[in-house]
């Protein structure tokens, strides 16, 4: 059974198989697969969950949704014990989002007879946003050769720069980041990581393309930003820095408002953020499928 744990598990031509299949999808090409699926939420989600649900529907996928309040996980029952539960009952497919790390997860994948897809693990990967933000690109760019991409914002805490990171480059685009300096990892070289901004405004002078991440207070042991009013003036998308984007900007979700950016620029012209959700239900779709079928 093929699984979708970590992006740093997939080949160039595994993602470039999952975006072939993205892109028939979206130009009306859809599967019809058989099974039922788990949705496994124990984080709150709007997108992430709702476009999995719709991709399931739109395949003939039974989907059953699974939140924190209705596992067993909350009576101290394993991870890995409500997996073979799953597994029991007949179920084709996990897709989990949980609040710790699933790692090491190798010898739990290949000791159950079922796909597991992770839409969010702690702060360790978020597969399925890092194949949707790179088929965005792809769509908007087509080859990402020498794109320069900056991150900004929470880096040690987000998954979506684990995951999205190597895949872009992956496909060449060279990718650097910036933040207040308690939110950026140490060891962020080992992600092969071009520069480290100080200045966000040097940041978006050298990007083509900027992708704002949230502040993620709830995964912060202690109080980080100590104002969200001063980290928006050194960091937040203004209309000042807007004007000087020379291509697109994205947001994986949600948007915090006057934290992360103005407002009125989330829909913006250069903005990607509305066909980021768009696309997430063909990219889920597709990934589905590549486990399902595939597999």
């Amino acid at each position: 059974m093929r699984s979708l744990i970590s992006s740093l598990d997939l080949s160039k031509g595994d993602v470039q198989g999952i975006l072939k299949i993205a892109k028939e999808i979206k130009e009306g090409k859809v599967p019809k697969l058989e099974g039922n699926v788990v949705l496994l939420f124990l984080e709150p989600s709007t997108r992430t969950r709702l476009s999995f649900e719709r991709a399931c529907r739109e395949l003939g996928l039974e989907a059953s949704v699974v939140t924190g309040s209705e596992s067993s996980l909350v009576k101290g029952e394993s991870f890995f014990d409500t997996l073979k539960t799953f597994e029991a009952l007949g179920f084709r497919c996990v897709v989990f989002r949980v609040p710790f790390v699933f790692f090491p997860y190798e010898d739990a994948v290949r000791s159950l007879k079922i796909s597991l897809i992770n839409a969010g693990d702690g702060t360790h990967q978020h597969p399925t946003q890092g194949l949707v933000d790179l088929f965005t690109l792809v769509e908007k760019l087509g080859d990402l050769s020498g794109v320069r991409v900056l991150y900004v914002g929470d880096i040690t805490h987000s998954r979506v720069f684990r995951s999205g990171a190597p895949l872009l480059r992956m496909f060449g685009a060279e990718v650097s980041v910036s933040g207040p300096k308690n939110l950026i990892p140490r060891d962020v070289k080992v992600f092969g990581i071009e520069k480290v901004f100080d200045s966000v405004d040097e940041g978006i002078e050298w990007a083509d393309v900027v992708i704002w991440l949230r502040i993620q207070k709830e995964r912060q042991r202690e109080k980080l930003i100590p104002s969200e009013e001063g980290y928006f003036k050194n960091f937040g998308l203004t209309k000042e820095r807007y004007s000087k984007i020379k291509k697109f900007f994205m947001h994986p979700g949600p948007v915090n408002r006057q934290v992360d950016m103005e407002g009125e620029l989330v829909y913006s012209e250069k903005s990607l953020i509305y066909e980021q959700v768009k696309n997430g239900v063909f990219v889920r779709m597709a990934v589905l499928r590549w486990c399902l079928e595939d597999g």
